[in-house]
């Protein structure tokens, strides 16, 4: 067999295979041989079909897909050894010649391949990211103690004989309600259960603040892409190919939003690299939990046990979209960490009106 790679132009390049008789007839050869043993044809007894039938009938089939095999192996294995960080995958040739697997016996496939272009993702000092510590009002925290009063309050139903409608009454502000929202670990007056209260704002906030500093990082680090050039035609002849239903006008439009999607995935594969980043089994389960604690926390319920946080957690791992969007984001979280450590971080003490604007 014989491989030849063209030089790069654009960060494409083509790779030719040239596949002759002793790179396939053994195989092929192997599997008319298991054919004829199982083929069942009248007038022969089972597994004496004559060689010459069986090859006749089967022969062109069992060469096409060992040659398909032979070709996507070879082609593997040399974009593994020589390191080719290809785009999407290898597309044959527009210009390759025809194959005739009636005539031929040395058989020569081309493959087009587009590469990564080089490019350097990594923060330095020189970038300023904001880091948001979000104000805690006591108006914030009545409100959020009102919500709760309602929450747990009476419901009193509709009496049309006079005239009053469905409405929940306001429960105290009590050692009941303290129970009701903390259980086992609720405090003792309503002092402490306003500092509680605070507590677990300021904590829900703080996660919209990581949120609003993933935003930012991951912006400085596509803008240090922004001028570098990536092979476009190759991109788009690719998605076209491998998405039978998409359009060329879906794809027009949606293809400034695959790019970036693209830049940030291979940026993320550099940072991992540069900051040794793993995901652990046990880092996932704990991201999961920590998604299901919040989601109870939407709905007032703020002492859920951890058996029911772990199995509500392992349910959401089930499913292999949510499984992967959650390795992405530890993944994405251990980067924003690191990226902690090397840019110039300025905190900034900001209203939660204010924080919302950022997002508008």
């Amino acid at each position: 067999m014989k491989i030849n790679q063209s030089e790069l132009k654009d960060l494409k390049s083509v790779i030719t295979l040239t596949i002759e008789p002793a790179d396939y007839q053994e195989e092929v050869a192997k599997q008319l041989k298991e054919v004829r043993h199982k083929a069942q044809m009248p007038g022969f007894r089972p597994g004496m079909v004559p060689a010459g039938l069986v090859k006749k009938m089967y022969g062109k089939g069992i060469l096409a897909d060992v040659l398909n095999k032979v070709v996507g192996e070879n082609l593997q294995k040399h974009i593994e050894e020589n390191k080719l960080a290809i785009l999407g995958d290898p597309l044959p040739n527009d210009e390759q010649g025809k194959i005739d697997l009636d005539h031929d016996d040395t058989f020569t496939f081309a493959f087009d391949i587009a590469v990564a272009p080089e490019f350097d993702a990594k923060l330095t000092a020189k970038n300023k990211l904001p880091e948001y510590t979000i104000e805690v009002t006591d108006e914030m925290v009545d409100k959020q103690v009102k919500a709760y009063t309602e929450r747990f309050g009476e419901y009193i139903p509709e009496d049309k004989e006079k005239g009053t409608k469905a409405e929940v009454k306001p429960c105290k502000v009590d050692a009941e309600l303290f129970a009701k929202v903390y259980g086992k670990d609720a405090p003792k007056d309503k002092k402490g259960f306003q500092a509680k209260v605070k507590e677990d704002i300021e904590r829900s906030l703080a996660e919209e603040s990581k949120y609003r500093f993933g935003i930012d990082a991951k912006e400085a680090i596509l803008k240090k892409l922004e001028k570098v050039e990536f092979p476009v035609d190759f991109l788009k002849r690719w998605v076209l190919a491998t998405n039978e239903k998409m359009t060329q006008e879906e794809l027009d439009k949606d293809f400034d939003k695959m790019l970036e999607e693209l830049k940030w995935h291979l940026a993320k594969d550099q940072l991992m690299k540069e900051y040794n980043i793993n995901v652990e089994k046990e880092e996932v389960e704990a991201f999961a939990k920590r998604i299901a604690k919040m989601q109870f926390m939407q709905y007032g319920l703020m002492n859920i046990e951890d058996e029911h946080l772990t199995n509500y957690a392992n349910e959401m791992l089930k499913n292999e979209n949510q499984l992967r969007g959650i390795v992405e984001r530890v993944v994405e979280d251990k980067i924003f960490a690191a990226i902690k450590g090397v840019a110039k971080i300025e905190p900034k003490t900001i209203s939660q009106k204010d924080f919302d604007k950022l997002f508008k």
